[in-house]
């Protein structure tokens, strides 16, 4: 009786270790604030006019309206030599800014979404595809999203297998081509207190998070898996003079 305690004692042991350590995700802690470097980068500035045109640079005096100074950021360092970094996107990054915004390059990241960039040593093997991108919400790590080519999707699925064990749930459905032929795909989850894990098999959304990024639909050459972390929702307080 003692010895069956006892292996059940070290089964509940191992579980719940287990599931302590789910919240990490290759050399990443979810829920853990976010303390990786911005890739190396170098910030030129262009005057504009009132109507957002290039104008040639000149003294700003008191007669005449000041011009604004476009931002624009681009980093010199496309992938790192060893570890990581990141890289932000949107305007004034991937894309022209607006006349007068402002960039905030050096700042650390916080309440969005941003690229992170791997050493070719130190990339994940099963995210053998895309960028893979994170989301900082309230200064900590709470979302990673990363892609796995199609013929790389049973390993990819077994990996999660292996490490979070089956799936919650697992949907199956099919695509209609162009053609008329039906492309199968599904969508498998799993779902821990601290954490959601989804895994598609076949990702039809927008890759990444660029607004220049399309949709790709029946064209995706791309399996994807998004790990969501669970922030503890603050306690609600007393209402003391309720609607």
């Amino acid at each position: 009786m003692k010895k069956l305690a006892g292996c059940a004692l070290l089964s509940c042991a191992a579980a719940f270790s287990k599931d302590l350590d789910v919240t990490s995700v290759f050399d990443l802690t979810m829920g853990e604030p976010f303390a990786i470097r911005e890739c190396k980068f170098e910030v030129s500035e262009q005057q504009m006019g009132m109507e957002g045109v290039a104008v040639p640079r000149r003294n700003r005096g008191l007669i005449g309206k000041p011009h604004h100074v476009s931002k624009m950021v681009r980093y010199t360092e496309a992938k790192p030599a060893t570890d990581k970094c990141f890289q932000r996107v949107g305007p004034g990054y991937t894309s022209s800014p607006n006349p007068g915004a402002d960039v905030s390059p050096g700042v650390a990241p916080n309440n969005q979404k941003v690229k992170l960039v791997y050493a070719d040593s130190l990339r994940p093997g099963i995210a053998d595809s895309e960028d893979i991108w994170v989301g900082i919400q309230d200064t900590k790590l709470t979302g990673i999203r990363f892609y796995f080519q199609n013929r790389n999707e049973a390993n990819a699925f077994q990996a999660l297998v292996k490490k979070y064990g089956q799936p919650a749930s697992n949907e199956k459905f099919d695509l209609q081509m162009p053609n008329g032929q039906l492309r199968p795909y599904y969508r498998a989850q799993w779902n821990f207190p601290k954490l959601q894990v989804t895994f598609l098999s076949l990702d039809t959304n927008q890759i990444g998070y660029d607004p220049q990024d399309a949709p790709i639909g029946y064209r995706s050459e791309v399996g994807s898996v998004t790990i969501q972390y669970k922030a503890q929702a603050a306690a609600a307080k007393p209402d003391n003079n309720p609607l």
